[in-house]
């Protein structure tokens, strides 16, 4: 960077910095989604987004803009002025696993963001239509085995992919990839029973297996969720290091002042804490987790550690 450039940029952020301590906000805030509506993360995203905009006296409002495992929407947050006005709902999906799996990616994690807080854990399933045959996934590895590339799942997600990817790498089988936007248009899918299994997260499935229209094989995380006592991890099923544990959070654009950064975090973490939230969290199996912006960042560095790992020995290459 040039003196001129250095210049520049140390005076925008003085002006930032002046602004923050003074009046942010005193314009509506963008939070965008990049995933399609009815995600887990767009519930989520609506629900805090109504809470936090009471406390900071501005609308927060809610943008879809699915794509590339959510690589737009990260994208265009990542090229927006780092105010405080423009931010994005990041999941391990759409933050760590990009540079994982593709070749092209739109942005730089741990360059273009400066991380907020988390708002919640979310429990992943590997999930069937209620009308399939399949009542296990002992009855599933069976059946791929016998007729290979017959069977599929729905790629909605990056981290469902390598989740998938890592099942056929142990259990030596070959279930097809059916790329998706979204992870709601791929339970579409799965409930139209052109899926044959579908990963998803326990907070989009809710509804649909407490209509009996869905029914769950296992859990992919490290341990049991207590919405659904009776469903077994991957690992109690002889799974090695079958641990894919989701999280959603909230990012700005690199360069935010830390002033902006603390009250937003602020607001967010007393948003979570309400009763309501709470209420609404365990309908959907949500857990109310809290990050501050140093751990948030901590954890991404590690998933991206532990998932690239995992990618490298399923066999994932870049695409």
């Amino acid at each position: 960077m040039n003196l001129k450039k250095a210049l520049a940029a140390a005076t925008t952020c003085l002006a930032l910095c002046a602004q923050a301590e003074t009046g942010y906000p005193s314009q509506p805030i963008k939070l965008m989604v990049p995933f399609t509506p009815g995600s887990s993360s767009d519930v989520t995203a609506r629900t805090i987004a109504q809470k936090i905009s009471v406390q900071l006296g501005q609308p927060v409002t809610v943008e879809n803009r699915p794509g590339a495992n959510g690589g737009i929407g990260m994208q265009a947050v990542a090229r927006s002025k780092p105010d405080g006005y423009t931010l994005v709902v990041g999941t391990v999906s759409s933050t760590v696993v990009p540079a994982i799996i593709s070749k092209a990616v739109m942005f730089d994690l741990f360059t273009d963001f400066t991380p907020v807080a988390t708002m919640a854990n979310t429990p992943l399933l590997l999930t069937v239509n209620q009308d399939s045959p399949f009542t296990s996934v002992a009855e599933l590895v069976a059946a791929a085995k016998k007729a290979p590339k017959t069977l599929n799942y729905g790629n909605s997600a990056g981290l469902y992919r390598i989740a998938m990817e890592a099942l056929n790498a142990q259990a030596e089988i070959d279930l097809l990839g059916i790329p998706f936007k979204g992870p709601a248009q791929a339970a579409t899918e799965l409930l139209a029973g052109r899926l044959t299994v579908n990963p998803d997260a326990l907070g989009a499935a809710v509804p649909m297996l407490q209509a009996r229209r869905m029914r769950a094989l296992a859990v992919l995380g490290s341990s049991r969720t207590p919405a659904l006592p009776e469903v077994p991890t991957m690992l109690e099923l002889g799974y090695k290091g079958f641990e894919f544990n989701g999280w959603l959070g909230v990012l700005a654009p690199a360069g935010t002042p830390k002033p902006i950064i603390d009250r937003l975090h602020k607001e967010i973490a007393a948003a979570v804490k309400s009763p309501d939230v709470q209420a609404l969290y365990t309908r959907l199996g949500l857990e109310p987790t809290v990050l501050s912006p140093q751990a948030y960042g901590d954890e991404m560095k590690k998933d991206f550690a532990k998932y690239g790992s995992v990618a490298q020995k399923a066999g994932i290459e870049k695409e």
